[in-house]
């Protein structure tokens, strides 16, 4: 139950920290759409002309759109796995390299780690990362089967 609870306030926290971060560009968006000041630093004072209401519109929307990108990247951001540690392992594939009397050693992101597995591997399977216990990986063989051309 308590980790439960951990997950929901993490959960919050990153809810929170997005609405805040999308509220600041919101409003960076409306500041650089019709803030006058900053408009004529960047555009009346080079060009010594006024800028009309229509090219405001336009970068403000081009700023708005170019907002809501960066918005898209943070949300991406959020929702992908951890990439350092023990749980960035988990899922990952690779080849078995060396299968010695009792030590089967595999090479995923081109290191080479100790494994342990179920079933007995041959160099050169593929394999799956299933579980990481201190710097011994527990991993299974990988059955690609080909289906209309892709990988399964």
């Amino acid at each position: 139950m308590a980790a439960l609870k951990d997950d929901w306030r993490k959960l919050v926290a990153r809810r929170r920290a997005l609405l805040f971060f999308m509220a600041m560009l919101a409003a960076l968006t409306v500041v650089m759409m019709f803030d006058d000041v900053i408009f004529y630093l960047l555009f009346e004072h080079l060009w010594g002309r006024p800028v009309s209401w229509l090219n405001r519109l336009i970068v403000g929307i081009l700023l708005t759109l170019f907002n809501l990108w960066l918005a898209l990247l943070m949300i991406k951001a959020l929702k992908e796995k951890p990439q350092t540690g023990a749980e960035a392992m988990i899922g990952k594939r690779g080849v078995v390299a060396r299968v010695a009397a009792s030590e089967i050693w595999v090479k995923v992101h081109g290191e080479l780690w100790r494994a342990e597995a179920n079933e007995p591997l041959n160099v050169g399977e593929k394999i799956i990362v299933q579980k990481i216990t201190g710097l011994i990986l527990s991993v299974e063989r990988l059955d690609e089967k080909i289906s209309n051309g892709e990988h399964t």
